[in-house]
């Protein structure tokens, strides 16, 4: 946990105690008192979110190499390679791309030292130099699956001090440019989306592994 999010955390919990402060006003009738403090606390959101998204704006896109660690408190993800095939197949079953796949290694590993760990919602994404996104192929994980066995996904639980190798497939056109990694999250919101100087803000740009 950073300052940010402690600064986060501090805002939600003033803004509930203003809010009950201000209610209790308007149940004694002090409507100016509770109208001014419904606004300053828009103010102070106003001005939290612009500078948030600010900073998100202005920062330089992070990229990390192949085997290097991202780290979100005691989790910590890494691709540790990657392959491209135009077919993967097992027990003659063939299962054929509509472009190629884009099998990538992942690494997930936590640094807890007390119980086991896991990021809720986290899973894989891949970009492209254009900007579309690409998610894993089911079909592909299948057929992998029938050769590799049943793979974790990246929002597996770790033991302290473990880590889980997996592999997730990607469906990419056969042309793509400049193909790269990313992390992602199937959750509706995550409070890293409007934490300062996270590089998981809503108007950041991804952190990426290059793939080429």
């Amino acid at each position: 946990m950073t300052i940010f999010d402690l600064l986060l955390i501090l805002l939600v919990l003033a803004t509930g105690v203003t809010f009950l402060v201000a209610i209790g006003s308007l149940l004694f009738r002090r409507w100016t008192f509770a109208g001014r403090l419904f606004a300053a606390t828009l103010a102070v959101w106003a001005l939290y979110l612009a500078t948030g998204a600010a900073i998100a704006i202005f920062t330089p896109q992070r990229t990390l190499a192949v085997g290097e660690d991202r780290c979100f408190d005691e989790m910590c993800f890494a691709v540790t390679g990657f392959e491209r095939t135009p077919a993967i197949e097992s027990a003659g079953i063939v299962t054929r791309a509509r472009g190629v796949f884009l099998i990538v290694d992942a690494r997930v590993s936590s640094r807890s030292r007390g119980r086991a760990q896991r990021e809720a919602g986290r899973k894989g994404v891949l970009l492209d130099e254009a900007g579309h996104t690409y998610e894993v192929s089911p079909e592909g994980m299948q057929a992998l699956a029938r050769i590799e066995g049943p793979l974790p996904g990246l929002d597996a639980e770790v033991a302290p001090g473990q880590s889980v190798a997996t592999k997730l497939v990607f469906d990419v056109p056969a042309g793509i440019h400049r193909p790269a990694f990313t992390l992602g999250s199937n959750l509706a919101f995550s409070p890293a989306r409007i934490v300062l100087a996270d590089d998981e803000h809503f108007f950041h740009k991804p952190t990426v592994v290059p793939l080429d």
